[in-house]
C-alpha cells in the first residue's frame, strides 16, 4: 500500500511539472510540487514558493525553511519525517500574495496530495492556505493553535514561518503552538494502536437484553400404548360367571358331587392388557 500511494504521489509531482493552467507558469523556473514521504503522519502546506524555492524546485529551503526545520526539531520530528507543500505550486512573481484564480487553478493538485497522503495532522503555514482549506473558519490570529475537524481531516492553523522573522515575538507563539500539535500527534498515535473489538466465534451467539428468549419445549406426545396402569377409556365390562359343568359321579357314593359355587368375576387388577 506504501508503494502505490508513492506512486501515485509521484503521477500527481509529475503532471504539476508540467502544469500551465495559469499564468504563474509563464515567469516561473520550475514548479516546486512538495517534498517528503507518501506515508507521512503530518503535512504541512504554505501558501506559495518563494525565489530560493523556485530555483531549487523544493518547498521551504530559504529562511522561513530554517525556522520550519527548529520548530519541527523542538518536539522531536526531522524535517524527512513530514510532506511540505504549498498552495500554489508556482512562485507568484516578486513573492506577492497568491490571487483567489491561481489558487483555485492549483486546487485539484493540493486535494490529490492530502488524499493520497491521508496524514494524521495538517499545519495551516499563514493565512492564505487557511483560506484556501478552511475557507469561513475565522482568522489565523485567533485560530492558531487550535485543532479544527472538518470532514474526517484535523487541521491546526499556525503562524507562516516567515511571519516570525519579521515580528520575534511570534516565535515563541509558534514554538508554544508546535507543542499542542506534538500532544494531537501522540493522541493520534494511541488511537491507532487500540486493538480492535474481538470478533464473535463462528457459531457461538452473543447473549444481550433484547435477545428473544429460546422458545419452550413441545409437550410430550401421547404414548402409543397404555399401560396395564392407566385408566381406560371406557370401563371393562364384567365377566359373566362361567356355566356350571355336568355334577360329577362320587365313586361309591350315589350322591351326585356338588357343582362348584360360581366364581366372583375377576377383578379390574386382574385383566389383561389384550
Amino acid at each position: 500500500m506504501q508503494s502505490g500511494a508513492a506512486d501515485a504521489l509521484a503521477v500527481v509531482h509529475e503532471h504539476i511539472l508540467v502544469c500551465t493552467d495559469c499564468p504563474l507558469h509563464l515567469k516561473r523556473t520550475q514548479a516546486v510540487p512538495g517534498t517528503g514521504p507518501a506515508g507521512a503522519r503530518i503535512m504541512a502546506v504554505g501558501e506559495g514558493p518563494g525565489e530560493t524555492e523556485d530555483r531549487l524546485g523544493r518547498p521551504f529551503v530559504g529562511a522561513a525553511g530554517n525556522v520550519l526545520t527548529k520548530l519541527l526539531e523542538s518536539i522531536g520530528l526531522r524535517r524527512d519525517d513530514i510532506y511540505i507543500t504549498n498552495v500554489v505550486k508556482c512562485r507568484p512573481p516578486g513573492n506577492r500574495d497568491p490571487e483567489p484564480a491561481e489558487m483555485e487553478a492549483c486546487s485539484h493538485f493540493l486535494d490529490a496530495q492530502i488524499e493520497i497522503i491521508r496524514p494524521d495532522v495538517i499545519l495551516i503555514l499563514g493565512r492564505h492556505a487557511l483560506a484556501r482549506l478552511l475557507p469561513g473558519a475565522g482568522g489565523i490570529s485567533g485560530l492558531h493553535g487550535s485543532r479544527v475537524v472538518r470532514g474526517d481531516r484535523l487541521y491546526v492553523p499556525l503562524y507562516h514561518p516567515a511571519a516570525a522573522l519579521y515580528q520575534g515575538s511570534l516565535m515563541r507563539t509558534l514554538e508554544d503552538d508546535m507543542r499542542k500539535v506534538r500532544g494531537y500527534l501522540d493522541e493520534a498515535e494511541a488511537r491507532r494502536r487500540q486493538p480492535l473489538p474481538a470478533a464473535v466465534p463462528e457459531g457461538r451467539a452473543v447473549a444481550s437484553a433484547s435477545a428473544t428468549p429460546p422458545a419452550a419445549p413441545p409437550p410430550p406426545a401421547e404414548p402409543l400404548l397404555r399401560l396395564a396402569s392407566d385408566e381406560p377409556d371406557e370401563p371393562a365390562p364384567r365377566l359373566a360367571p362361567p356355566e356350571p359343568d355336568e355334577p360329577a359321579l362320587r365313586l361309591g357314593s350315589p350322591d351326585p358331587v356338588e357343582p362348584a359355587p360360581p366364581s366372583e368375576p375377576p377383578g379390574r387388577d386382574q385383566l389383561s392388557l389384550f
